[in-house]
């Protein structure tokens, strides 16, 4: 490489690190640079081996990619991708819920369903920051993922109107359908197509660990690191779980919530999610009431039926 390349990598270096150093973000990566000789990088930046990642970046990059299937298409006027397993022939549909009406009302970012099994998981995403002697930990408590658990809560009180009815396609280990995914922000190879490194934790199990002295530091503080969870899924055991929709909800939950997302998207407004079962002995029929989340807004409703499920429209 000649010598004004090489000044001018010295440069661009330089305003990477200021601008690095003004947002309060860790300048250790910088010194892991490597540039083979044989290279003519058009970037300081195509010599780095690792890149602090945000939140919504973590998302889109495993929105695009799931081990075990085979990307089709993306859904015209939806964020959300198809993807096709051809060996079992399990279908599959990821959805962007992040900064979007379906995460004001689950909490979550991502949403993943087994058209096959007729099977929802919805995973909320955590970004770990780096520490020196740990790695990657996440710092409690975050009032954010308090406010975002409380969603999941009220959605789960929701869906445990709706029973199992006993169908093979039914059958599930956990019928708990949220996850937390917790990512360390410094990812290695940022230009792999991989999906992004992180530890899937359900939320029942989050519930107890959250309580565990194992988080407690030694300085009295809590946080989550690979060193004190003790289980979690990784990506590909996740994978698996989603495919053989293992964990996740049964089909009559997976109806009325399909119906609601549905709502959701057409109207790209926050609707309530809500279920009212029958008073009737047998569970066979139950309704799913899908109102507008308006706040101080007025709007005309209509009730329309379909079979076991009435759902309410907003009048335009």
């Amino acid at each position: 490489m000649d010598r004004s390349a090489r000044e001018a990598l010295g440069a661009q270096k330089e305003s990477v690190a200021t601008a690095m150093l003004l947002a309060g973000i860790d300048r250790s990566p910088l010194r892991e640079w490597v540039l083979l000789d044989d290279e003519t990088p058009k970037s300081f930046l195509d010599g780095l081996s690792q890149s602090r990642q945000r939140e919504d970046e973590m998302i889109i990059r495993d929105m695009s990619e799931v081990p075990g299937y085979e990307f089709i298409r993306r859904v015209p006027n939806a964020s959300a991708a198809l993807f096709h397993d051809g060996e079992t022939g399990s279908r599959l549909t990821v959805i962007l819920a992040n900064r979007l009406p379906l995460e004001e009302q689950t909490g979550t970012d991502l949403i993943y369903y087994n058209e096959t099994f007729k099977s929802f998981i919805l995973v909320q995403y955590k970004a770990m920051e780096s520490d020196q002697k740990e790695g990657a930990i996440f710092r409690l408590p975050e009032k954010n993922l308090s406010e975002e658990i409380e969603r999941m809560e009220v959605f789960l009180s929701e869906l445990g109107k709706l029973k199992d009815a006993g169908t093979v396609d039914d059958f599930r280990l956990s019928n708990e359908p949220f996850f937390l995914k917790f990512c360390p922000r410094i990812q290695f190879d940022p230009d792999s197509s991989g999906v992004t490194k992180g530890m899937y934790v359900p939320l029942s199990y989050w519930k107890r660990l959250n309580d565990h002295d194992g988080l407690v530091g030694s300085r009295g503080g809590r946080r989550l690191a690979y060193s004190n969870v003790r289980r979690y899924f990784d990506n590909s055991s996740f994978a698996s779980m989603v495919k053989g929709a293992w964990v996740g909800t049964v089909v009559n939950q997976s109806a009325v919530i399909e119906r609601w997302m549905k709502e959701v998207m057409e109207t790209g407004r926050a609707i309530a999610f809500a279920v009212k079962s029958d008073d009737k002995p047998d569970d066979d029929d139950t309704s799913v009431s899908v109102q507008p989340d308006l706040g101080l807004n007025q709007a005309l409703f209509e009730d329309r039926e379909d079979d076991d499920l009435q759902v309410i429209v907003v009048k335009n």
